[in-house]
């Protein structure tokens, strides 16, 4: 079973190197979270040569409705966690 905490780090990974979530955004800012529109981003991801975010992509369809909608703001705590303890940058 696919749970937040068990992803979390990657998810973070991707979301710092592409901040508006690159090809998983429509699901991930936009909070669109039914299959057709993560099978859309994993497309969009195929297309573009993002093998992490087609990865990701993935990994989604395997999570919840619940689950997607929680994960950009668990990111965001997570990233916010890292930074008080000086392990990522504020400004990441």
């Amino acid at each position: 079973m696919i749970t937040i905490p068990n992803v979390i780090e990657r998810f973070a990974a991707y979301y710092e190197k592409h901040e508006a979530w690159g090809s998983l955004h429509i699901v991930l800012e936009d909070n669109n979270v039914q299959d057709s529109s993560v099978e859309h981003c994993i497309e969009w991801a195929k297309e573009k040569g993002d093998t992490e975010g087609e990865e990701l992509g993935r990994i989604l369809l395997l999570m919840s409705k619940s689950q997607r909608g929680r994960l950009h703001r668990k990111v965001e705590e997570y990233r916010n966690e890292l930074s008080k303890h000086g392990e990522i940058g504020t400004d990441c």
